[in-house]
């Protein structure tokens, strides 16, 4: 069997992982222990943004990232206009919905967390993952939620809450001027 050459710096892993090891890790998200989730914060962090690019995309809405201590993580164009978004991620239900609490930094980080500011962005995009959905909204509030209600319709029309919130903004039908990055 032909073997292909590494690119120089990155070799292989000297043993293949075992499956006592992807048993602990991801590999069975979201059936996986609040430690499993807390040891890969940043991952499945990451793992929300890359699905709200994802259906950016499939919406035709260009989006563009930012550099992780940003208070924003995409800014987006609609026509000339540019919004900042924040994205929050959420893997597990309580109390029959997704609870988002509205906070920068890492609770477990050297400087905790804080409340984020008004100004810090434009819109929120918050992500149940396990569900593969997204709620968009620009209305300003500590803590928001996704309800288990929600789940369905967020599915099938995942631009339905992008538009609302743009509504909420004013911009349905009108533009405001273009931002400077």
């Amino acid at each position: 069997m032909p073997c292909q050459l590494s690119l120089p710096g990155l070799s292989a892993p000297a043993t293949p992982a075992s499956a006592s090891h992807m048993s602990a890790s991801l590999l069975h998200y979201p059936d996986v222990s609040s430690d499993v989730l807390c040891q890969n914060a940043k991952t499945l962090g990451h793992a929300a943004e890359l699905f709200v690019d994802s259906v950016f995309a499939r919406l035709g809405v260009p989006a563009a990232d930012f550099a992780e201590h940003s208070p924003f993580d995409r800014m987006i164009w609609i026509g000339p206009t540019c919004l900042r978004v924040q994205v929050k991620g959420r893997h597990r239900m309580t109390d029959g919905a997704y609870h988002f609490d509205i906070k920068r930094g890492y609770q477990r980080g050297p400087n905790g967390t804080r409340a984020d500011d008004r100004g810090d962005f434009d819109l929120l995009a918050l992500v149940a993952l396990p569900h593969d959905i997204v709620k968009f909204t620009a209305g300003w509030s500590k803590s928001h939620a996704i309800r288990g209600h929600e789940i369905s319709g967020l599915r099938n029309r995942p631009g339905a809450s992008l538009q609302q919130a743009l509504d909420d903004l004013g911009l349905s039908g009108t533009t405001r001027a273009p931002c400077a990055i």
